[in-house]
């Protein structure tokens, strides 16, 4: 019976994995041509993710000893606190008040960023392929960051312009999106070093991060100019 469990969710992982490689793209491509279809697609790629998320999570607890599935609980965690940053970003861009919600998965990542940095310490010293000490600590302070930047910006939200916001919801599914593309890379591409297997799809979609972010600063001086002219 656990075994039929234990296959029927590495099922429900991977076809939920499969679809965030679809509707991810699908939406990056609708973002800013088409709003009502980036919404729709948002949505399919969002409730993927999570249920990717939450499976994951699951594995861990069924193989906890491994060290591959106690990296995978970091960036689990990681990727959860970051589709919720996306999701309550467009909410509070409509003037949404920051909840005791926002705080509890920036304390989650928080958390989680002392998980990462202290298995990194801890298999550096237990004498583990050195590929995995270099990517807790990599995505540990990923975490870290992350918990700053949620801290600082929930602390004063009234500082934030809706174009600020816009920014925060693309960088953070853009983000979610390059963690379930690495996670086909991991699975798919073991032909590949390890370096190119879990950072390549980073590298590959860091350009998208720069085009986005420069055409949200764009739209955000236009729309601060005619505020001035107004």
């Amino acid at each position: 019976m656990l075994e039929y469990l234990g296959e029927l969710l590495r099922t429900i992982h991977i076809i939920a994995g499969a679809s965030t490689l679809v509707s991810g793209p699908i939406a990056i491509f609708y973002n800013f041509r088409d709003p009502r279809k980036h919404r729709i697609v948002g949505k399919a790629f969002f409730y993927a993710m999570l249920i990717v998320v939450i499976s994951a999570i699951m594995a861990f607890f069924k193989h906890p000893e491994l060290v591959f599935f106690q990296f995978l609980l970091g960036i689990a965690f990681l990727v959860l606190a970051g589709i919720l940053r996306g999701v309550r970003s467009i909410f509070l861009m409509k003037g949404a008040a920051v909840t005791s919600f926002d705080w509890g998965y920036t304390a989650l990542i928080g958390l989680n960023a002392i998980y990462m940095l202290g298995m990194a310490s801890w298999h550096l010293a237990a004498g583990t392929m050195i590929a995995f000490p270099i990517l807790f600590a990599v995505f540990g302070i990923m975490s870290a960051s992350d918990t700053w930047v949620n801290w600082k910006t929930f602390s004063n939200p009234l500082k934030l312009q809706r174009m600020d916001w816009v920014r925060f919801h693309l960088s953070t599914m853009l983000g979610a999106f390059t963690a379930s593309t690495t996670a086909f890379t991991v699975n798919a591409a073991p032909f590949l070093p390890w370096w190119a297997q879990w950072f390549g799809p980073t590298i590959l979609l860091l350009p998208l991060q720069f085009y986005f972010g420069r055409k949200v600063k764009s739209m955000r001086s236009v729309s601060a100019g005619k505020k001035v002219t107004a």
